[in-house]
This record gives C-alpha cells, structure tokens and sequence, in this order.
C-alpha cells in the first residue's frame, strides 16, 4: 500500500508530510483511506513509524471502513470538511476508549522490544497505587527488571501510567488543570516531575501515547543503546499530500518542525 501518512502537531493547525522529522509529543498520524481501504496489516505498520502518535484514518462514507477492526490507538473520521479544521480530528482522538491496564504494557513492551517486561509491567498498572515506603518491599526481581526501562523505578512507572490514563480523559484533564484541591495540584506536579512540562502543556497535548514516550525519555531508556529500538529520528515515508492540510514550503515538501522533546 501507498502510504498517505500525514503528520498533524501541536497546536494542530497544519499537517506536514512525515520525512526525516520527528514527530512531535502530542502529535496525531492522518493516514487518507479515501480512495484505498487500508487492510489491518497496513494500519499496524503505519502505527509503528511513529509509536507515540495516534493514528487517526480519513475515510469517506461510502468506503466500508465501519466494519474495519478497530485497534486501540486508532480513530476514524468520515467526510472531513474544510471548514471545521482539525476540530473533528481532535474530537475523534479524544473519543478513543481510555486505555486499559493492557494497552499501556503493550505499547511499552512493543516500544521498548521488552517482552519479559510484560507481566511486571501488567501487575505494577493493575496493583494499588504505591505509597514511597513501599517501594522497597518489592521483591527484587521486579526493581532488577524495571532497570531495564532506565533510571526510573517502580513508583515512577506506575505515576506515569496514571498520567497516560489522565491524559486520555480530557473531562479530567480539564478538571485537573484547574482545581484547587490537593489531589489535583499533586498531579500538576507530577507533570513536571516525571515529563518535565507544565500542566498546560499537558492539557494542549492530545492522545496518550505521548506520555509513555516522553516517559521513556525522561527516564533514560533511550540513553541505553538498547539494540533494535528504532532510532527517533530517521524516520522516511513518501506520502501524497492531502492539500487541504499540508501547508507547502518553497521546496514543495511541506513545512517541517523539528522536535524538542
């Protein structure tokens, strides 16, 4: 399949083709499906060019897409018009399924090509929110296996699960970002502490792969050189342009923003 991979980042205004740029945090992957229904192998491997990027399939009406199977970190649109701008794409991003316990491991054992990660991570998301005292009653096979992840432990992932949880719930989000109440204000703080931004930022982000990434950063894991992690970076794909999005700069290839996170 022609891939018609576009790439829309904060503050999601114009859409640029995905080349050798990488996407940035909170940034939402437009794949055009109006004139090729994609199979679901196509879909899978467009989701992992850019893994903390949702991946949101524009589709026309009569294309079928609605008996498609519909994958965790996907979304479909029907008709984009013009007129609404990436409005509806946002919506649709923010209409996913919150993530289960399940599609956060997933998605980090996938990322981080940690298989043995998988029942550690599942059983640290699903378990009681840790209390610092207990930390270091865990066994410690489990601190053993998180240092796989980097410099961050286990009460750190399980924080940052939480936040990728949040951040997909936008009623709470926005509840969170203004509350003046102390559980609200410890969570303002924890977005600085663990991802290093404000709570504003976290509120213009959209999607929840983001967080999980930015805590792999933060965390060192990409500081490893862990062999076969994909590069974040020197990512190429050929896309035909959806004029409406892509705002075209003197070489015709689309404006590009290099990423800071």
């Amino acid at each position: 399949m022609h891939s018609s991979l576009l790439i829309l980042e904060p503050p999601y205004q114009v859409a640029r083709r995905l080349h050798d740029v990488s996407p940035d945090l909170g940034s939402v992957a437009l794949l055009d499906a109006s004139e090729r229904r994609p199979s679901t192998s196509d879909v899978k491997s467009q989701l992992d060019v850019a893994p903390w990027c949702p991946l949101c399939i524009l589709a026309e009406e009569e294309s079928g897409m609605r008996s498609s199977r519909r994958l965790p970190r996907t979304c479909l649109i029907y008709g984009l018009s013009d007129a609404e701008g990436a409005s509806p794409i946002l919506r649709a991003v923010a209409s996913r399924p919150r993530p289960t316990a399940s599609d956060l491991v997933d998605w980090l054992v996938k990322r981080t090509r940690m298989a043995l990660l998988s029942r550690t991570l599942s059983e640290l998301f699903t378990r009681p929110a840790l209390r610092r005292n207990e930390v270091s009653y865990l066994p410690y096979s489990i601190r053993e296996q998180l240092r796989g992840l980097g410099r961050w432990g286990a009460l750190e992932w399980q924080r940052a699960a939480a936040l990728a949880d949040l951040a997909a719930d936008r009623t709470a989000v926005n509840r969170i970002v203004s509350a003046d109440e102390p559980a609200a204000a410890e969570t303002r703080r924890l977005m600085q502490d663990l991802l290093g931004i404000s709570e504003r930022t976290f509120h213009e982000r959209y999607g929840w792969e983001w967080v999980l990434e930015a805590s792999l950063r933060r965390s060192g894991f990409f500081e490893r050189q862990t062999a076969g992690i994909r590069s974040l970076h020197a990512f190429r794909v050929a896309a035909p342009a959806l004029g409406r999005w892509e705002e075209e700069g003197e070489s015709g290839q689309g404006r590009s923003r290099r990423a800071t996170a």
